[in-house]
């Protein structure tokens, strides 16, 4: 898929994974620049700033994701991966000089955090989805549903989300040659399911569970009422996944929305407990009185949809004639 030339710049707000898996890195920054981008590093990447677990200080971090910002050649932001320290820069970004700037910021996982603060502290619409090396370092190359979704989101005001057909959610170790080595294995999608049935419209909010819960109380989380939230994780432990749907149950999240959709995690491990990821889920909500679905293709299994954040979005979910889900104003390019 070629694109119109656009300028990524490319940061590593919290795990410095362009250090430790060097060639996934290199190869799909290759990946994206094939495609039609240009790409320009941050300091700490450019510089390869390691501090173990980070590249360098919450500060320095900010530093370099700021110094994008306020490069104007730059078009899109894009984090190298995620990690869990993304919402330790928040304190030192300047929000004014982000909204000034109109740059498209994408992301996922922990970037959650970076982009519930510019929903709440400006006008800019982040998009979920669409990492530098989970995304573009797939060695056979990007799926076709991530080209088509890409695709819907650069070019299309209003379309309908597809499920994927097949889906992945087996690491591919890349701290070996296995990333490239072996074939990812995917599964058949069993598609996505209704826990409520319903009918509403909404702007969509998209948030990791995990990362949302670590800023509740705090100035950068936007407010939910009246949105239609999607909510992924990447490691559903069911204990640990208790008490974050619990959390968000008793911090009021799920009373004004107009909707609740559930992404399918990477991983789930039941803890001996035979329930499975949606039984928690239904336990912890209890009765609603709007639409809710799961097993939703959009978070850490592969391929996931990419959506632009505050998209106006349509949920319509019934036993008999199925679930559609549909951008009726994609505010990407509204």
């Amino acid at each position: 898929m070629k694109i119109k030339k656009k300028v990524i710049g490319v940061y590593a707000p919290s795990s410095p994974a362009h250090i430790w898996f060097e060639e996934k890195y290199l190869f799909a920054k290759k990946q994206l620049e094939n495609m039609g981008f240009e790409i320009v590093e941050g300091d700490l990447v450019k510089d390869r700033v390691y501090q173990g677990y980070r590249t360098a200080s919450a500060k320095e971090r900010a530093e370099e994701m700021m110094n994008l910002v306020k490069n104007k050649d730059i078009d899109i932001m894009m984090p190298v991966i995620g990690g869990y320290n993304s919402g330790s820069l928040l304190p030192y970004l300047d929000f004014d000089e982000i909204e000034k700037s109109k740059k498209k910021f994408f992301g996922y996982s922990d970037i959650t955090a970076i982009q519930m603060a510019i929903l709440k502290k400006t006008n800019l619409k982040p998009i979920y989805g669409g990492s530098l090396i989970p995304t573009f370092g797939e060695y056979e190359g990007m799926p076709q549903f991530v080209k088509d979704t890409l695709n819907n989101l650069f070019t299309k005001e209003n379309y309908i989300l597809e499920e994927a057909e097949f889906y992945s959610n087996k690491l591919l170790n890349a701290f070996t040659d296995e990333w490239k080595n072996k074939k990812r294995e995917y599964i058949k999608n069993e598609g996505w399911k209704i826990l409520n049935e319903g009918e509403t419209e909404g702007e969509v909010i998209i948030a990791n569970i995990d990362t949302l819960v670590s800023l509740l109380a705090s100035e950068y989380v936007p407010t939910f009422k009246d949105k239609i939230l999607i909510l992924e994780e990447m490691n559903a432990t069911i204990d640990l996944e208790e008490r974050n749907l619990n959390t968000l149950k008793l911090s009021g999240v799920f009373e004004g929305v107009k909707g609740l959709i559930f992404g399918k995690p990477e991983v789930y491990n039941n803890k001996n407990s035979n329930l499975e990821y949606i039984d928690i889920i239904k336990e912890v909500l209890g009765e609603r009185n709007y639409p809710i679905i799961y097993n939703f293709d959009c978070g850490h299994t592969i391929p996931s949809l990419i959506i632009s954040q505050d998209s106006l979005l349509s949920l319509k979910a019934n036993h008999k004639t199925g679930i559609k889900v549909e951008i009726l104003k994609n505010s990407y390019i509204g």
